[in-house]
């Protein structure tokens, strides 16, 4: 994924664009999936008056124009307005209007996420100094991207970012870079298995409010669901509805296929619909993952208008959206080091923490400790005499999922194609 202005697919002239690119008014040129994406998502139009591309030559055959392109995001949603997105807009600025510390605690982190990193940054707004200690040479965890040896960017898979997410967002916006997020037209696009190359949307019209306009968007869509499997899909969700955050909380004690068979919703609901979003949630198929994860999401773009609108980052994760971070952090006096695996958490007699060793030998010391890393890296620095302690030997019970991500690159532009997440069973 590219950082600036095209595609990372090569295109024809992409160096020339590249050189007037920044001329533009316009925030980017193309965004960073695909150039045939300009017919879903941006306005292309060709004209005579580009700056720096006129045909100044005498030879020049008559009639012929210059190229100028002005490509347009969908606009940004009105988050600003949801009662999440003010609540977390104000949590978040209790940190910095807080009373200064008189002695500021240093706080160990481990793991260079999103999380280690969100947390560092808070505990920085506190007054605070955060070290946040990663293991690898690249930030952003579950974000992390490498560049190749072409310059191109590889990802560990593509990252959405929803309506419904408020503290990212109110994240992106004390940053500064909330223009780094590309919005997405307001539509769910399903892969047809038995129509290859074919696409079903769920499209939700922007003259209505939740939920209306996620129910006017699933009885529009007659290419995955049969009406009776509608409504029948529909009446399950009302206890999800109109139970809210407590009912949704109670199930998770039943996997999505269960829940399914126990609110009478057809077998064809979770075929067409719930295996791809299981898989987009957590990797894993309906009938292993909580039912819980599913009404989450859906519960909250049920109840918000904007809540499952869609944004891509401009860019690779690391530089686009970690880096600012770090920059932040840094600012007040906090650190962040690569390379810094910690080998052993050291305990003191009383079983509090003595310090983190580094496998190189360094003992990091803080006055608190959190640990941001992934599940199954953290169960094995849990301290033996943790292990017996009930909040600990919850862990047992979590099970990490394998993922391999595959990038495939193409030597031209695909047909049929959208400038937006795909879900796929």
């Amino acid at each position: 994924m590219d950082t600036g202005c095209l595609s990372s697919m090569n295109i024809a002239g992409a160096k020339q664009v590249r050189s007037f690119a920044g001329q533009l008014h316009t925030q980017r040129c193309f965004t960073s999936s695909s150039v045939q994406a300009l017919k879903t998502s941006h306005r292309t139009t060709f004209s005579s008056t580009s700056p720096g591309l006129r045909n100044k030559g005498k030879g020049s055959r008559r009639g012929l124009r210059a190229l100028q392109v002005v490509c347009q995001d969908f606009p940004r949603p009105p988050l600003e307005n949801t009662i999440n997105y003010l609540e977390a807009g104000q949590l978040s600025s209790s940190f910095r209007s807080s009373e200064r510390p008189s002695k500021p605690l240093q706080v160990v982190i481990a793991g260079a996420g999103l999380a280690g990193l969100s947390t560092a940054k808070y505990l920085a707004d506190a007054g605070h100094k955060p070290i946040v200690l990663e293991a690898r040479d690249v930030l952003g965890g579950k974000l992390a991207a490498w560049k190749d040896e072409d310059g191109d960017w590889y990802e560990t898979g593509l990252h959405i970012f929803f309506g419904a997410y408020p503290n990212v967002q109110n994240l992106f916006a004390e940053l500064g870079i909330s223009d780094r997020l590309q919005w997405k037209e307001h539509s769910m696009i399903f892969a047809m298995p038995n129509k290859p190359g074919e696409y079903s949307r769920f499209d939700f019209p922007e003259t209505l409010p939740a939920p209306l306009n996620g129910v006017w968007a699933i009885l529009k869509n007659n290419e995955m669901l049969t009406w009776p499997e509608k409504v029948k899909f529909a009446i399950g969700l009302l206890p999800a509805m109109l139970g809210g955050q407590a009912y949704v909380e109670a199930q998770d004690g039943l996997t999505v296929s269960e829940w399914m068979e126990k609110q009478g919703v057809p077998d064809r609901v979770n075929d067409e619909v719930f295996i791809a979003m299981s898989k987009a949630l957590n990797f894993i198929n309906p009938d292993e993952l909580s039912m819980q994860c599913i009404l989450i999401a859906l519960n909250r773009f049920l109840q918000e208008k904007h809540g499952s609108k869609m944004a891509f980052l401009d860019g690779n994760p690391p530089e686009r959206l970690c880096m600012p971070i770090v920059n932040h952090i840094q600012s007040l006096g906090g650190e962040v080091r690569l390379n810094s695996r910690i080998q052993k958490i050291e305990l003191n007699p009383d079983g509090t923490v003595k310090h983190f060793a580094l496998t190189d030998g360094t003992q990091i010391t803080g006055d608190a400790y959190v640990c941001a890393a992934p599940v199954d890296i953290f169960k094995l620095l849990v301290p033996q005499e943790w292990r017996e302690i009930s909040y600990f030997k919850r862990l047992d019970k979590l099970v990490g999922v394998p993922v391999i991500n595959v990038h495939i690159w193409f030597d031209r532009k695909l047909k049929n194609t959208y400038d937006h997440l795909l879900f796929s069973r």
